[in-house]
């Protein structure tokens, strides 16, 4: 009977001790789950914080692009202005250019059709 109660107890032992290592493993679990959740925790933090950072940075340079698009614009307008005064110039230089080509223009024919008036005599040199 000692025999058989030393039995029950051995197993009783083993069955003990198997089932704390049971819920050894399960505590493990749970405080690696515990420690992964705060390390998820702290990831989804950081990546937040990244997001807004680039949110405003994407804000700077929204607005750096605003302001070179202005800068373009106004430069455009100048350089169109700038071409509608040289077109201007160009269309005054011509008008004026093409009087006084006009004005240089000398008809020969015309000289045909004179009279002699006068004949001058005197001196033939220099």
């Amino acid at each position: 009977m000692k025999l058989q109660l030393k039995g029950k107890k051995d197993e009783e032992i083993a069955h003990l001790k198997q089932q704390l290592e049971q819920f050894n493993s399960t505590q493990k679990i749970i405080i690696k789950q515990k420690i992964t959740l705060a390390q998820m925790e702290i990831l989804k933090k950081d990546i937040h914080n990244k997001i807004q950072k680039i949110k405003q940075e994407m804000q700077v340079k929204e607005k750096q692009i605003m302001e070179q698009q202005k800068k373009f614009e106004e430069a455009n307008k100048q350089i169109n202005n700038n071409k509608e005064e040289q077109k201007e110039n160009i269309m005054n230089d011509n008008s004026s250019i093409s009087i006084i080509n006009r004005s240089f223009t000398f008809n020969f024919e015309l000289v045909r059709s004179f009279k002699l008036i006068n004949t001058f005599t005197g001196q033939t040199s220099y």
